[in-house]
């Protein structure tokens, strides 16, 4: 992947050789499905998996400008790639190898880069809404192990993961913010988790899921980062997960590597609204709807590409994903709201009685997903707001009360 002289192998040439290989080694989304560890391990032994982690860590080497010339290709050429890995690669792995011990790096890295592990996140719980910070799963300390108990919610992948990584609450007589830990834990095999896959609103079983934990025996080594320090290290995982959404970042893994209503190509589709409006003769009543989508389309790629190339020089420092992340995702849903109203009727109707996923009306209903996952609009209009453009905080009446009184006080006013 390198020169003798030990510079850096060009975007261009590397490019041209990965074309090469696509083409020879990768099938076309027309061709018999190919399973998702099957192809990532091919990319892998390839030399094309991890592109951007470090070699001493499983990976290429190269840069992150190298893996999206990689995805680029795919995308362009109609190549299947895997579907399943856009949490493990674009979100944990750059978290464990930003904030994880050597130990950590050594064991998951190689595996989550070749596809032979998938490992999520816990985040979000039953009671706790946008508020990360409020989580009330239990991570008690006892010898030389920790013991967890509580829920999570609206886990991607959970069903299929190996691993999970669980923000949960390690100290109840400090400030919220104060008292938390991020830990791995094993999500198969062990009798006190249990996985609950989640119905969407299109009446189908998602990729989300609920997950339980009756105390789990877990050893102090799976802690990412020190104890009690899990918001630190979850903001950096945050950060990883908005320039995933973003498509930027390591998240950059094709059309087919990430959740189709999160990051798709705008562009394609408002184009395509455009004809379908045409044919229908709607397009005098819909043209300033449909000529917006395409805009903001242009535009959100636009945006990526700058934050990407800003990236790269050190001139956009801080959270940009948020931005991303906030285009991408009301860009999706305002494409789904206009071509559900370019349809009319025909939209919210089909044949027979199993759901159709690419019908208008249930992509309309999915479309909301985009702007909930990953962190609500609101949560990035608050970032972009506070971190990028140095506006007041919200203010927050709980951030430096005791986590126990805060629990108290909601008691009380219950």
């Amino acid at each position: 992947m390198t020169s003798t002289a030990g510079t850096t192998e060009s975007v261009g040439h590397f490019a041209a050789r990965a074309r090469t290989w696509i083409e020879d080694n990768l099938p076309t989304w027309d061709d018999e499905p190919v399973d998702d560890r099957t192809l990532q391990n091919r990319i892998y032994d390839a030399g094309f998996g991890g592109i951007a982690f470090p070699v001493d860590h499983g990976g290429a080497g190269l840069t992150l400008a190298h893996q999206r010339a990689f995805y680029d290709c795919t995308d362009e050429l109609g190549r299947q790639v895997p579907r399943q890995y856009w949490v493990s690669i674009g979100m944990v792995a750059p978290l464990l190898l930003e904030r994880g011990s050597e130990a950590q790096k050594r064991e998951f890295l190689p595996q989550l880069l070749r596809g032979d592990i998938i490992m999520i996140q816990l985040l979000s719980e039953p009671r706790g809404g946008s508020d990360l910070a409020g989580a009330t799963t239990r991570l008690t300390r006892t010898g030389d192990h920790y013991v967890l108990s509580g829920s999570k919610m609206w886990s991607t992948n959970a069903y299929i993961a190996d691993y999970g990584i669980c923000l949960a609450r390690s100290n109840w007589s400090v400030p919220k913010h104060r008292g938390l830990s991020l830990v791995i834990v094993p999500l198969k095999d062990d009798p006190g988790v249990s996985v609950h896959r989640t119905r969407m609103a299109d009446g189908e079983l998602g990729d989300v899921c609920e997950e339980f934990f009756d105390d789990v025996v877990l050893p102090r080594e799976n802690l990412i980062g020190d104890e009690d320090d899990g918001w630190a290290v979850v903001q950096s995982l945050m950060v990883h997960e908005r320039n995933q959404t973003a498509d930027i970042g390591y998240g950059r893994l094709g059309a087919g590597g990430r959740s189709t209503t999160m990051v798709v190509d705008r562009t394609a589709e408002a184009t395509q609204l455009a004809a379908v409006a045409r044919e229908r003769a709607a397009l005098d009543l819909h043209n300033q709807a449909v000529a917006d989508a395409y805009i903001d389309s242009v535009v959100t790629r636009l945006t990526g590409d700058r934050i990407i190339r800003g990236l790269a020089l050190g001139t956009h420092q801080g959270p940009w994903g948020s931005l991303g992340k906030l285009r991408g995702s009301e860009d999706g849903h305002r494409v789904a709201r206009t071509r559900l109203a370019v349809l009319g009727a025909d939209g919210v109707t089909w044949d027979g009685d199993d759901v159709q996923p690419d019908n208008a009306g249930t992509a309309w209903l999915t479309a909301r997903i985009a702007t909930i996952g990953g962190g609500t609009s609101e949560i990035q209009r608050n970032i972009i707001s506070e971190r990028l453009l140095g506006l007041p905080r919200e203010p927050s009446f709980d951030r430096d009360v005791p986590f126990e009184e805060v629990l108290r006080n909601a008691r009380r006013r219950g």
